[in-house]
């Protein structure tokens, strides 16, 4: 048994001049095989003449349907973006964490600070929130490394 329908999730491709429509014909052939096909029709043909398809998927769901999955669509696509948006910033901050850690990894691989004794110090580069502040603390620790060792020869 064949028949073809005309799937109600139509939308406005550009909303402002409903020139174009987004739709979707479901069709099932005599050998029961069921096909989607995805159609963006223009209102007009190139000769300027009415498209059929364009008014017979008007006439079947109606402007209002089409008109409020035109909108759904549109505030979807909008959250979609927006949770794209923080899922980016999420990842970079993580990016940003991860190369911070792998620093001070890198700092506490220099032998005068990793043989260091000065725990307070080791403690700020471990909580240290930026490289700068990595940097900081690591010269602070050298500097007091070299006056013990300093004062050790006297």
């Amino acid at each position: 048994m064949s028949f073809r329908r005309w799937m109600d999730n139509a939308f406005w491709e550009e909303n402002s001049d409903k020139q174009k429509l987004n739709c979707i014909l479901e069709m099932r052939d005599d050998a029961d095989r069921e096909t989607r096909q995805v159609f963006l029709l223009n209102k007009l043909n190139k000769d300027g003449s009415d498209n059929e398809m364009f008014v017979e998927v008007v006439e079947t769901l109606g402007e209002e349907l089409i008109e409020r999955n035109t909108e759904e669509r549109k505030v979807r696509k909008e959250n979609e973006k927006a949770e794209k948006k923080q899922r980016d910033e999420e990842h970079a901050r993580a990016r940003k964490l991860e190369e911070l850690f792998n620093y001070k990894m890198e700092i506490f691989e220099t032998e005068e600070i990793k043989n260091s004794k000065n725990r307070k110090l080791k403690a700020k580069i471990r909580r240290a929130k930026s490289k700068v502040e990595v940097n900081l603390w690591a010269m602070k620790l050298l500097e007091s490394e070299l006056e013990v060792a300093e004062s050790g020869k006297e």
